[in-house]
């Protein structure tokens, strides 16, 4: 190609723009804690393009994956920081489409300058488990050659990006799994409860109807049971509207959001629970806090529709190296065997659900239950 020189594995020295090394241990630290902490893909790729362009302090920064399918780069996935009038994308897009596939291929960084675009364009592979998955790449001007210490900051980071971006993937797809079985489970509650309650409240409307000038008395003692049951199909839809819409963690924190949750199911109901917070409590990280409040909301709800119990207590549990959440209740009980098999087989809800949750963050949970002497729950998550 004329007016380029291919210079892989070869770097010209920078002056007066290297950062310390001090100074790059912070900003990987920066970096490794940013895509670590973010869950899609769209942030991932944000995270990672703008950690590397003010890291190597480049003109442009530029990711781009390859389709989940095949190994050919989709440009829907491509994510630029830098001036648009600087470094015409016209030229670096086709270039970086060129020289993927050899990147990719042998895990080399690829660094060249062109003397035509007065430009260095330096990429590096996106690689997990000796697999590509895309590239990340600078744009400088050629006045700027990338130091050692720069191209070095670019490969780690891209280490980091890789990492980052396979977690987000498996991530997006364990919420579809999730959103599914949750839909699954509204659908289910609505059918088998609000559905069936108002069409009892339907049919006794009619008899009453029917029978208002012959017995009028019994028929205004129907109406009173018929307006009860009708409050509690409305509570339970207050119930199902909630679960679709939950308080958001982010303002009002998992304390008070779990809090929150007890008062709702337990609306227009006989049991009564309380919330107890051990510890001091603080900052966790979005992932930890959304788990922990799922599984409370799943556990609340089981005591609530099938404990048959009086009382229950939530307890969250703040410790230096984790944090733990405990549910008990002083109903029925149940056997805790067969009712877990009986979930993973129909791949429904409940104890499944809130097993899974936690293993994803890493965490243990157990359960006991002894019929006639109630549950308890309980979940830790190290920090």
């Amino acid at each position: 190609m004329d007016g380029i020189r291919g210079l892989i594995g070869r770097v010209r020295p920078r002056r007066n723009r290297g950062a310390s090394a001090g100074e790059l241990l912070e900003a990987l630290q920066d970096v490794a804690s940013a895509v670590s902490s973010t869950l899609s893909v769209e942030e991932v790729l944000d995270t990672v393009v703008s950690r590397t362009k003010l890291l190597t302090g480049t003109d442009k920064a530029v990711i781009m994956l390859t389709s989940e399918q095949s190994e050919t780069l989709d440009p829907d996935t491509l994510t630029v920081r830098g001036r648009r009038d600087t470094h015409a994308e016209s030229w670096w897009i086709e270039r970086v489409r060129e020289v993927a596939p050899l990147v990719m291929r042998d895990g080399r960084i690829h660094l060249e300058e062109d003397s035509e675009r007065h430009a260095w364009l330096l990429c590096t592979a996106l690689t997990i488990k000796d697999r590509s998955i895309g590239v990340l790449c600078a744009i400088n001007d050629a006045d700027a050659p990338f130091s050692e210490q720069q191209v070095e900051a670019v490969r780690i980071v891209s280490a980091f990006a890789a990492a980052a971006v396979e977690n987000a993937r498996l991530s997006e797809e364990h919420r579809y799994v999730l959103l599914a079985s949750e839909r699954d489970r509204i659908a289910r509650e609505m059918h088998d409860g609000i559905a069936q309650s108002l069409f009892s409240i339907s049919l006794g409307l009619e008899v009453c109807r029917k029978t208002i000038y012959r017995e009028p008395a019994v028929v205004d003692q129907r109406l009173s049971d018929l307006q009860d049951e009708l409050n509690a199909s409305m509570a339970e839809l207050r119930r199902v509207i909630y679960d679709l819409r939950p308080a958001k963690l982010t303002e009002h924190g998992l304390p008070a959001s779990i809090e929150q949750w007890i008062a709702e199911a337990t609306a227009g109901r006989e049991v009564r629970g309380a919330l107890i917070v051990r510890g001091e409590s603080r900052y966790l990280p979005g992932a930890t806090e959304a788990c922990l409040y799922r599984v409370a909301k799943e556990a609340v709800s089981n005591v609530v529709r099938h404990a048959d119990a009086s009382s229950f207590e939530v307890c969250l549990d703040y410790r230096s190296r984790a944090v733990v959440l405990y549910v008990g209740d002083n109903g029925d009980g149940f056997d805790v065997d067969s009712t877990q098999a009986a979930a993973e087989e129909n791949g429904s809800l409940g104890l499944h659900s809130i097993r899974h949750r936690v293993r994803a963050e890493g965490g243990t949970f157990s359960v006991k239950s002894v019929i006639g002497q109630g549950t308890e729950v309980r979940v830790e998550i190290p920090l």
